[in-house]
């Protein structure tokens, strides 16, 4: 990020004193546009607040890549999204800055319009502590409240922040970008926070689930020496997530199948060969080895558990970006 420009300056919205921005709000939605039309305030039902919170780490273009999904996803759950933007040592003497964007999007027909609307805050790293004072001021009281972690420290998370937490239904991170482990984090309700890692491979793990659905439990646990999952540049997440999903379904293959499961669970960089793969050894001839290309939907599956070797292809991929954030929103677990 450049001295001179600051996550909040790219932001899009009509800058305004943080004290009218939701006067402003109020106003725009109750424009009366005639006998002939509906107002604004007809296509906006807000469900939710969701809060986009970047840290310094954060660039400029990952910032509004960021912006532009929670915009995507409103237009499908339409929400009060509120941005959280830092400003470093340099910009310490400016003040708590706002913004407000707001726009209406019409479908095929006027009665499939949505109007989304994001409250924008700039403030000074300084403040960072007195934050959650604001962002009350801005919510929508009455309706459930979800944070999106970007590149946030843990510790600043953990130290400053965790006011937001209590009020949340879930907290979300990305195990891609983030430089820590969020789930070593001490939360203060189980499952509260969620990784968009694991909501992407959601597609994968319904189709290899599918695929196991096939075989004994004995045959899949047992005698299983290593589980390895491997992985491109920018894949971690999805690997790491990718491979505690595995290990949790042979547990619980083992536990019904009543064996022991001893096998070693790892995972490790592989090159720019594929996406994702995922490797099974046994003590035996038995074997299973999923990969997945790099680019597009190619998948395939090699194994042998013990009736004959077979090669499946599979047509899988990632959820993208609104997608992966609605799943891990209300559906994952």
């Amino acid at each position: 990020m450049s001295e001179e420009t600051t996550i909040f300056d790219v932001m899009p919205g009509q800058l305004m004193s943080v004290s009218d921005v939701t006067k402003e709000l109020s106003k725009m939605w109750s424009v009366s546009p005639g006998p002939a039309h509906e107002a604004p305030s007809e296509f906006r039902a807000s469900q939710m607040n969701l809060i986009l919170h970047f840290g310094l780490k954060t660039s400029l273009d990952e910032a509004k890549e960021r912006f532009n999904t929670a915009i995507s996803f409103a237009q499908r759950y339409p929400c009060r999204i509120i941005v959280l933007c830092p400003m470093g040592r340099e910009h310490s003497d400016r003040l708590l800055e706002g913004k407000l964007f707001a726009q209406c999007y019409v479908g095929t027909s006027i009665r499939q319009m949505c109007c989304c609307e994001a409250l924008i805050l700039g403030y000074p790293t300084r403040v960072a502590g007195f934050l959650s004072n604001q962002v009350s001021i801005w919510l929508e009281n009455d309706l459930p409240t979800y944070h999106w972690f970007n590149r946030i420290p843990s510790e600043r998370v953990t130290g400053m922040h965790m006011n937001f937490i209590k009020r949340c239904r879930r907290v979300l991170f990305d195990s891609d970008v983030e430089q820590e482990n969020f789930a070593d984090i001490e939360w203060p309700r189980p499952g509260v926070a969620v990784d968009l890692a694991y909501a992407r491979i959601l597609p994968i793990r319904q189709s290899l689930g599918q695929f196991f659905s096939r075989f004994d439990t004995d045959k899949l646990a047992g005698g299983l020496k290593t589980v390895k999952t491997r992985y491109s540049k920018g894949r971690e997440g999805e690997a790491v997530n990718l491979l505690k999903w595995t290990q949790e379904c042979l547990e619980a293959c083992a536990k019904d199948a009543k064996v022991e499961l001893k096998a070693e669970f790892t995972s490790e960089e592989c090159g720019d060969a594929h996406s994702l793969e995922i490797e099974w050894t046994y003590e035996d001839s038995r074997r299973f080895l999923w990969t997945h290309e790099k680019k597009g939907l190619d998948a395939c599956v090699t194994a042998d558990f013990g009736t004959g070797e077979i090669k499946t292809p599979m047509q899988v991929g990632l959820l993208d970006a609104p997608a992966a954030l609605a799943e891990a929103l209300f559906f994952s677990n």
